[in-house]
């Protein structure tokens, strides 16, 4: 009897859980740990959707860096002394009510030519919320941002990455486009700074959007994983935009 490889192990799994659950169902395994984010092969979900992105084919090697889910009092500080320290730009994805609790921090991130977006108010998962719920949670996060900076964000990065038909519709009537990630680094789960390192100089293509925090609970690797993987980054020719600037190749 042929042995099966564990590649092709791999496949026939991902290929039955897709069979079984769709698109969405897949994110929401992933959402709820039943897959791990890494095990999922991004070109096997590909977006239809012209206001979806995932990352952009290009022949440079521009990269964009993305954050979510802040600002946080310790860890935002930290990611943009240790951006600057390599001259780079990033797009912060930022949580409203952590907006309203540190304005502070958003200043600081617009002032040193970051890029700052809506990733909601609350961090509602967009896809099981009602129409009215998802036009709030992107409304009232706009309002907050543009309170402390009068700054118009135009992308949305859903909660999980999870969005469906409903949620492209509301997002392009009200003028977002959806804004994904290609490499996961999974600095949530708490992986060692090392590994998250290593996972990204493997990976990393030109084009790629990165998907990393800059509020995390417990103690974030986020910031010595960036301290060990950027001056590599750099140093491979790999330049370092905002997602805005991305867009534009």
């Amino acid at each position: 009897m042929k042995k099966i490889t564990l590649t092709e192990a791999a496949g026939i799994t991902f290929l039955l859980v897709f069979l079984s659950f769709g698109v969405y169902g897949v994110f929401d395994l992933v959402n709820t740990g039943s897959i791990k984010p890494a095990e999922l092969t991004v070109a096997a979900v590909e977006d239809s959707e012209s206001c979806v992105v995932r990352r952009v084919p290009a022949a440079s090697e521009k990269i964009a860096l993305t954050f979510d889910d802040g600002p946080h009092e310790r860890y935002t500080e930290e990611i943009l002394d240790i951006l600057a320290k390599y001259d780079i730009k990033a797009t912060f994805f930022v949580i409203g009510t952590n907006a309203d609790t540190y304005p502070e921090l958003i200043r600081k991130e617009l002032e040193a030519g970051h890029e700052v977006e809506n990733h909601t108010l609350s961090h509602v998962y967009l896809k099981k919320a009602t129409d009215v719920e998802i036009k709030e949670e992107m409304v009232e996060s706009q309002s907050i941002i543009a309170s402390i900076t009068d700054y118009k964000t135009k992308f949305l990065r859903p909660p999980g990455g999870l969005y469906d038909g409903r949620l492209t519709s509301i997002a392009n009537e009200l003028g977002y486009k959806i804004v994904l990630w290609s490499l996961d680094t999974c600095d949530w789960s708490h992986p060692t700074p090392e590994n998250i390192a290593a996972n990204v100089l493997e990976d990393v293509r030109g084009g790629d959007i990165i998907l990393m925090h800059d509020y995390i609970g417990g103690n974030s690797p986020t910031p010595m994983a960036l301290e060990i993987m950027l001056p590599r980054l750099v140093e491979r020719g790999f330049e370092f935009v905002t997602v805005s600037e991305l867009l534009e190749e």
